[in-house]
């Protein structure tokens, strides 16, 4: 800890210029198209809709086994 406290920013970090690509959808007030899913009807925000058999599904109905949960038989 005396280390951290002794040292100065230069020894302890590095910096250098990067560019981070980032989706629209990763900037504040993105508003995109409400699509239903072809399935279930539950909109889907956020160009998250999965094209699978020439339909649009939400991730859901395009996998199943990854839902939160599963119905009871």
């Amino acid at each position: 800890m005396l280390a951290y406290r002794e040292l100065s920013n230069e020894d302890l970090f590095s910096e250098e210029w990067v560019a981070v690509p980032l989706h629209p959808r990763e900037m504040p007030g993105y508003k995109s198209t409400r699509i239903a899913c072809e399935q279930c009807g539950e909109g889907i925000n956020y160009d998250r809709e999965i094209h699978r058999d020439e339909k649009i599904l939400c991730e859901a109905c395009a996998s199943p086994e990854t839902r939160y949960y599963q119905p009871l038989p």
